[in-house]
C-alpha cells in the first residue's frame, strides 16, 4: 500500500507554484515518490520528495513571476483609480496626505537626531573593546559622587593585574592656559586655550585620531612635546609648517610641536586642540603609585573575548585591595566600573567632572517616544479619514461586488491606495525635512545631519515607513469598505448614527489622550524651566564681568604682584564698583574636592568642595553671612582659617552654625583649619543639581577668575577701558571675558532646547489629532445627512443640530481626559525626579491644558457641524 508524500511539503508546493504548472509538477513528483517507495522505502522516498519540492522553488515556478498581462493591467488600473479618487476628493485627500507628511516628517527629524546622538565615538579602531574607567565614591556606604576621572595609578595597575587589559591611555585635563609664539616680526601671538590636555604616548594609536604630520608612536613619547589641531596650528603659525617649532606654555615652559592632527570629528565626546605629552610633568614616574589624586580620564583596550560584565566584576574588588588601608582609616570606599566608549555621550547622567556635554539619553528617549506617537496619530488620522469616505464609496463597492469583483481584489485596490498615500507622504516628508533642517538648527539648535538620509539604516527605515505604514493604515479601511453588503449599500440602509464606542471612536480617544499628555507635559516643562531661572540663587550675578585670570608668568610671584596692581587700578575706576578673585565662579563645575575630618565624624573623611577666595568674594556676590566672620587679608592667621556653607555644616554634623564657630577641621593632623564663619547656601550649579557642601579658604596668591561688579550700563565703553588696563599690565596674556549671568544661564541651554522641541512636536501632535477628529466628524455627518435633513424639515435649528452632533464627541474627549490625567501625572512625577529642585504639579496645569484641548476640539467639531447644519435639506433628501 502506497503511503502519500509529506502533506506539509505538498502544501508548500501548491502555495508557491504557479496555477498553470502545479498539476503537472505535482503529478510528476507524486509518480516519482511512489516509484521510490518500492525501490528505497517510505522514509527515503519522503526525503527525496521534500528535496524535489525545494529544487522546484525557483523564479520560473513562482506564480508571481509569471508574465500575466491581466495582472499588470490590474495594478496599473489600481494606480490610476487611486489618482482619480485623490482628484475627486481633493479636500479629504489633501488633509489625509498632509497628516501623513507631518507625522512622517516629525518622525524622520527625530530619527535623524537620535541616530546622530547614538553614533558618537563609533569611528575608533576597536570601539567594541575600548572602555572608559569611571569611579563611584562612597561616604558612610552611601554613593556620594560618580567620578569620570580616576587615579593615575589605575591604568598601570589594571594592565599589571588583569591580563585581559591590552592597553591603557590617561588624559589629564589641566593643559589649559596661555600658549604663545612670536611671529616673524617679533609680535607675540597668544591665546587662552581651554581645549588643551596632557595624554599618554599611545593616545593616537589607541583612539585612531588622524595625524597629518608626525608619527602616532612618536609625537607624545618624550617630555615637552605637543600636538596641535589643524585649527590651532593655523591660529599660531598661519600657513607655515609648525613641525619642529616651539610654542610657550604659560610663559615658562617651551614645548616642541611634533605633530599636527585633524580637527576632532564632531561626533566625538572629547574635543581637543592641543595635546601635550604626559611625560612633561615632573612627577610622571611616581604616578603608578599614586592612589589619591583622581583627575585622570583613563581608557582601556581589552581582549575581544572579554565580556563587559566579567570585566566589571573584577574591577569591583580592584580598588578595595589597592586602597584597603586608606579606606579603613578614612571610612570611605571607591568602586570602579567601565563605560564602552560609544556609550559615553548618551549614558553619562550624573557623572561629575565629565569631559564635554554628555548624558542625553533621557531626552533621546522622550523624543523617540514623541516621534512614534505622532506617527501613530498620523496613521490613525488616515484610518479615520479613509473610513469617513465610506458612504461615498459604499455604492461603488456595492456595484463592483454585484458585477463579480471579489473581496480580495477590492482589498488589494484599497491597500494600493494606502500605499500611494504613504509613498507620497514619505516623499514629501523627506522634502519637508530637508527644508526644515536649517530652520531647526538655527531656531532650537537641534543638530541634524541631512546626509544621514542617505545611510542604509535611514533608507531601510523609510522603506519600513512606506510598506509598514501602508499595511497598518490601509488594512482596516480596506476591510471596512469591502464588508458592506451590496443590497444594503444600494438601498442606503447600512448606517445608523447611534452606535456604541467602536474602533474609530477608540482611535480618537487614543489621539486625544496622547495630545493631552503632550500638552500637559509641555506646560510642566515650561513651568519647571521658569522655576529654575526665576528661583533665588542665594547670590547676585547681575552686572558681573568675569575675566579669565592670567596664567602666562615671568617668574615666581610675578602673577601675584601684577594681580594686586590690576586690582588697585580697577578700584580707582568709576566704572568698577567691586573686584574679587577666586578659584571658581558660580556656574563653573568645581574640580577641587577634598576630604576633611571633625570631632563629630570620628576620623572619617567627608568630601567637601573647596573654593579659594579673597575677602571681597562674599560681599560682592551678596552671599549672606550666617554666623562668625569673613576671612581677612589683613589677618596673617587667616591662612589657616576656613568659612563653611550651611550644607557643609550639615555634612560635618554641627548642631548649628554658631556651634561650628571655633571648631577645627582635621583636628590633630598636620594641617588644621579653624572655622571662623558660616555663610548661607548658594547655587553653584543649576537647580537641576543639589546644593554642595563648600569650604572657602583665603587665597593670597594669583587666581583663576577676576570678577568685576560694574557700575555702568555702558558695557562696551567700560569693557574697552578694562581691556586697556589689562593690556598695560598683562601684555603676555589675552583679555578673555564674559558676563556671569549669561555664563550661569548657559547651564539651562539643554532644558531650553528640550522645551522648544517638546512644544513644537506637541502642537504638531494636536494638529494631526484634530485632523483625525475632523475625519470622524466627517464620517458622522456624511452618513447622517439624511437624518439632519429630516430634522431640519421638521424644524430643528442649527444650534440644536450642532449640539446633537457635538455631544457624541464630548463623550470621546471626556474619556480621553479620564485616561490622560492620571497617566500625565505619573509621567510628570517621573520626569521631575531628575531635578533636585522641582516645581509643583498643581491643578492649574490640568485646568490650563484641558481648557486648551477643549477649545481646539470644540473649534474642530463645530466648524464641520456648522457647515453641515447650514446645508439645504433638499440636497440631502434628493436621493429619496
Amino acid at each position: 500500500m502506497h503511503k502519500p508524500p509529506p502533506s506539509w511539503a505538498n502544501r508548500f508546493l501548491q502555495w508557491y507554484c504557479a496555477s498553470h504548472l502545479v498539476d503537472e509538477i505535482q503529478g510528476d513528483l507524486h509518480e516519482a515518490h511512489y516509484h521510490r517507495q518500492k525501490e528505497l522505502g517510505t522514509t527515503k522516498a519522503a526525503i527525496w520528495f521534500v528535496w524535489d519540492v525545494i529544487r522546484f522553488f525557483r523564479p520560473a515556478s513562482f506564480a508571481k513571476y509569471q508574465k500575466n498581462s491581466n495582472q499588470y493591467t490590474m495594478v496599473r488600473d489600481y494606480i490610476k483609480l487611486g489618482f482619480r479618487i485623490f482628484k475627486r476628493n481633493k479636500i479629504y485627500s489633501t488633509i489625509n496626505l498632509s497628516g501623513l507628511v507631518l507625522g512622517v516628517a516629525c518622525c524622520l527629524l527625530i530619527l535623524l537626531h537620535v541616530i546622530q546622538e547614538a553614533s558618537y565615538d563609533n569611528f575608533h579602531p576597536d570601539t567594541a573593546n575600548t572602555y572608559r574607567v569611571v569611579m563611584d565614591m562612597y561616604n558612610q556606604n552611601e554613593l556620594s559622587t560618580r567620578s569620570a576621572p580616576v587615579y593615575p595609578a589605575v591604568g598601570p595597575g589594571l594592565r599589571e593585574d588583569l591580563p585581559e587589559i591590552v592597553d591603557f591611555v590617561r588624559i589629564l585635563p589641566f593643559g589649559d592656559g596661555v600658549y604663545s609664539v612670536k611671529d616673524e616680526n617679533g609680535q607675540l601671538i597668544r591665546f587662552n586655550e581651554e581645549r588643551a590636555v596632557f595624554a599618554d604616548a599611545n593616545f593616537f594609536s589607541l583612539f585612531g585620531f588622524e595625524l597629518v604630520g608626525g608619527s602616532p608612536d612618536e609625537v607624545l613619547n618624550k617630555p615637552n612635546q605637543i600636538v596641535l589641531s589643524e585649527t590651532a596650528a593655523k591660529r599660531y603659525f598661519g600657513d607655515s609648517n609648525p613641525l619642529g617649532k616651539n610654542i610657550t606654555f604659560r610663559g615658562e615652559n617651551t614645548l616642541l610641536v611634533t605633530g599636527v592632527m585633524k580637527d576632532f570629528p564632531e561626533k566625538s565626546h572629547m574635543q581637543f586642540d592641543m595635546i601635550t605629552s604626559l611625560k612633561t610633568n615632573d612627577d610622571f614616574e611616581s604616578w603608578p603609585q599614586n592612589w589619591g589624586w583622581y583627575d585622570f580620564y583613563t581608557y582601556i583596550r581589552v581582549d575581544p573575548n572579554v565580556r563587559e560584565s566579567e570585566l566589571s566584576k573584577k574591577l569591583q574588588s580592584f580598588l578595595s585591595e589597592k586602597k584597603a588601608e586608606v579606606n579603613e582609616r578614612t571610612g570611605s570606599k571607591q568602586q570602579l566600573w567601565v563605560q564602552n566608549v560609544a556609550d559615553i555621550h548618551l549614558y553619562s547622567e550624573g557623572m561629575s567632572w565629565d569631559m564635554g556635554d554628555n548624558g542625553g539619553s533621557q531626552q533621546v528617549y522622550f523624543l523617540s517616544a514623541i516621534a512614534i506617537l505622532i506617527l501613530i496619530i498620523a496613521w490613525v488620522n488616515f484610518v479615520n479619514l479613509s473610513t469617513a469616505r465610506a458612504v461615498k464609496r459604499g455604492k461603488e463597492v456595492g456595484i463592483r461586488k454585484v458585477v463579480g469583483v471579489g473581496k480580495g481584489q477590492l482589498i488589494t485596490q484599497f491597500l494600493m491606495e494606502a500605499f500611494l498615500y504613504n509613498f507620497f507622504g514619505v516623499f514629501f516628508a523627506v522634502v519637508l525635512v530637508l527644508i526644515a533642517i536649517p530652520f531647526i538648527a538655527s531656531s532650537i539648535e537641534l543638530s541634524i545631519d541631512p546626509y544621514l538620509l542617505l545611510t542604509s539604516e535611514v533608507l531601510f527605515g523609510i522603506a519600513i515607513l512606506i510598506f509598514g505604514g501602508s499595511l497598518l493604515s490601509g488594512i482596516y479601511p480596506a476591510f471596512v469598505l469591502t464588508s458592506f453588503k451590496p443590497i444594503s449599500v444600494l438601498r442606503g440602509s447600512f448606517y445608523s448614527r447611534k452606535s456604541s464606542f467602536g474602533f474609530r471612536q477608540m482611535l480618537v480617544i487614543f489621539q486625544f489622550t496622547v495630545s493631552i499628555v503632550l500638552i500637559l507635559g509641555t506646560i510642566l516643562v515650561i513651568k519647571q524651566l521658569r522655576f529654575m531661572q526665576n528661583q533665588s540663587l542665594g547670590l547676585n550675578v547681575e552686572q558681573t564681568l568675569v575675566v579669565n585670570g592670567p596664567s602666562s608668568s615671568r617668574g615666581d610671584g610675578d602673577l601675584t604682584n601684577r594681580q594686586e596692581l590690576f586690582r588697585t587700578k580697577l578700584e580707582q575706576s568709576a566704572e568698577v564698583k567691586g573686584f574679587t578673585v577666586s578659584s571658581n565662579i558660580p556656574g563653573e563645575e568645581n574640580f577641587w574636592i577634598s576630604g576633611f575630618t571633625t570631632r563629630q565624624s570620628e576620623g572619617n573623611f567627608l568630601s567637601c568642595y573647596v573654593v579659594s577666595i579673597d575677602d571681597k568674594f562674599f560681599d560682592q556676590f551678596e552671599i549672606d553671612l550666617v554666623a562668625g566672620r569673613n576671612v581677612s587679608r589683613d589677618l596673617r592667621t587667616d591662612t589657616t582659617s576656613v568659612v563653611l556653607n550651611m550644607e557643609a555644616i550639615k555634612l560635618f554634623g554641627y548642631s548649628s552654625p554658631e556651634a561650628a564657630i571655633g571648631e577645627i577641621l582635621n583636628p590633630g593632623r598636620a594641617r588644621e583649619w579653624k572655622i571662623v564663619g558660616v555663610v548661607d547656601n548658594y547655587h553653584q550649579a543649576s537647580l537641576r543639581e543639589a546644593l554642595d557642601p563648600m569650604a572657602f579658604f583665603l587665597n593670597r596668591g594669583a587666581s583663576e577668575f577676576f570678577s568685576l561688579k560694574l557700575n555702568s550700563n555702558d558695557y562696551s565703553t567700560t569693557v574697552a577701558s578694562i581691556e586697556s588696563t589689562w593690556n598695560e599690565i598683562y601684555p603676555d596674556n589675552p583679555f578673555d571675558f564674559f558676563f556671569l549671568d549669561e555664563f550661569f544661564n548657559r547651564q539651562y541651554q539643554s532644558d531650553i532646547q528640550f522645551n522648544a522641541v517638546f512644544i513644537s512636536f506637541a502642537f504638531l501632535a494636536i494638529f494631526v489629532a484634530c485632523l483625525g477628529l475632523f475625519g470622524l466628524v466627517s464620517f458622522t455627518v456624511e452618513q447622517a445627512k439624511k437624518e439632519i435633513g429630516i430634522r431640519k424639515v421638521l424644524g430643528a435649528t442649527v444650534s440644536k443640530i450642532m449640539l446633537l452632533l457635538a455631544k457624541d464627541y464630548a463623550k470621546l474627549i471626556l474619556t480621553a481626559f479620564l485616561v490622560a490625567y492620571p497617566l500625565s501625572f505619573w509621567l510628570m512625577k517621573k520626569w521631575l525626579q531628575s531635578f533636585a529642585y522641582q516645581t509643583s504639579i498643581g491643578i492649574g496645569i490640568f485646568l490650563l491644558g484641558g481648557l486648551f484641548v477643549l477649545i481646539v476640539a470644540f473649534l474642530t467639531v463645530s466648524s464641520k457641524s456648522y457647515n453641515v447644519s447650514k446645508t439645504n435639506p433638499v440636497s440631502a433628501l434628493r436621493d429619496e
